[in-house]
């Protein structure tokens, strides 16, 4: 006796079928399973509760979360098994396990540590955008967004042969990555205390000049201004307090980051480049990962992305603003970069001659438009 199946309803399959096809009777017990071109497919996915080691595993799809994990486990046979939450000691200690698989995640602050280690065991890692995760989601979902939906699309999505993956960090970039953003976040924490001081003390009468922030005086400033009351007086004593120690962090962590770029021949050969410095040079090393990925040079600013948005319908082409893709702190750097670099060449202090040229023909031309803008404007 046999079962067959009229139409995608039958199973509740959400993708179009083959033509109609015959199954072997199937009890209640049992998986079931249709053939498709000499494929076994699942029909649903299988809730488990641990990783059997035993079994051999096209790609496993993790959804990484603080404590633990999501995973749908693809196995060679098309069976589709997903766990719910899985603790990270669980799936270490079952990756150490398995034959060389593939699994998938997305990017996110445990994804470097975790690729480190599966492929230290052997393992293939592959990292997906969460946009491209959010996106499957929506189509084959209908945008139920759950940790094992997320998972089962991380595992799906490997399949694409076309899709661009992201490149986990190794521990080298990882410590300058780590460092930098240490650094970039003690900027903004002094900056944030002394607007806000600043903004306070103006309330009360007491004007805080530029050039005085970081002086030993601003303290004497506060203590002898008659006019706060005793209790904000101390409170405000103490931001000072914070905003110095801040500073001398700050002051702290640059100087290692200066020491590790005179050791790192990637560091002094990116500093010889036009506007790029010390940070520069190390953010960069931490987030361009190998530079001979990118076939061609407009690549590079592709990747940060410093490009426009191109939107094309027809043979009509319109650039919009910059796509604001990867790193946001390179980019924020590289923006400050170029700017050094243009002050200079009109200043006549560049030391490239073709470059200066080049820059002032820009700065000449980008001029000259403003100004007939302005003009059809009046």
């Amino acid at each position: 006796m046999s079962v067959t199946l009229k139409n995608q309803d039958d199973y509740g399959f959400l993708n179009d079928m083959e033509p109609l096809c015959s199954l072997p009777d199937i009890g209640q017990n049992q998986r079931k399973k249709v053939f498709k071109k000499g494929e076994i497919m699942s029909i649903k996915r299988i809730l488990v509760n641990q990783i059997d080691t035993n079994l051999e595993y096209e790609v496993i799809g993790i959804d990484l979360a603080k404590n633990c994990v999501s995973a749908i486990l693809l196995t060679t046979d098309g069976e589709i098994f997903g766990i719910d939450r899985l603790d990270y000691q669980e799936l270490e200690k079952s990756a150490q396990e398995l034959s060389p698989t593939i699994f998938a995640m997305e990017p996110c602050t445990e994804m470097n540590y975790m690729v480190q280690k599966l492929e230290d065991w052997g393992h293939q890692c592959i990292v997906i955008s969460g946009k491209n995760v959010k996106d499957y989601v929506e189509s084959h979902f209908s945008n139920q967004k759950t940790d094992l939906n997320d998972a089962q699309a991380l595992a799906f999505l490997t399949k694409d042969t076309q899709l661009r993956t992201v490149k986990a960090k190794d521990p080298e970039q990882l410590k300058y990555a780590s460092l930098t953003t240490l650094r970039e976040q003690y900027v903004k924490q002094y900056r944030q205390t002394m607007v806000s001081l600043k903004g306070i003390c103006q309330v009360w009468g007491l004007n805080i000049s530029k050039g005085i922030s970081g002086k030993a005086r601003l303290k004497d400033m506060i203590e002898n201004h008659a006019d706060f009351p005793a209790e904000l007086r101390t409170a405000l004593v103490g931001m000072v307090a914070h905003a110095q120690a801040v500073q001398k962090d700050l002051k702290s962590v640059t100087k290692i980051l200066e020491e590790l770029a005179k050791k790192d021949k990637a560091c002094q050969l990116i500093q010889t480049v036009p506007g790029l410095g010390t940070i520069c040079s190390c953010r960069l090393r931490a987030t361009v990962g190998d530079i001979k990925r990118f076939k061609h040079p407009k690549d590079f600013p592709a990747y940060y992305g410093l490009v426009p948005r191109s939107m094309a319908t027809g043979h009509n082409e319109k650039k919009g603003k910059i796509t604001h893709r990867g790193d946001k702190t390179m980019r924020s750097l590289m923006v400050q970069g170029a700017g050094i670099v243009i002050n200079q060449a009109t200043k006549g202090n560049l030391n490239s001659k073709q470059l200066t040229k080049w820059i002032l023909k820009k700065t000449k031309r980008e001029n000259a438009v403003g100004k007939t803008g302005m003009c059809r404007c009046g």
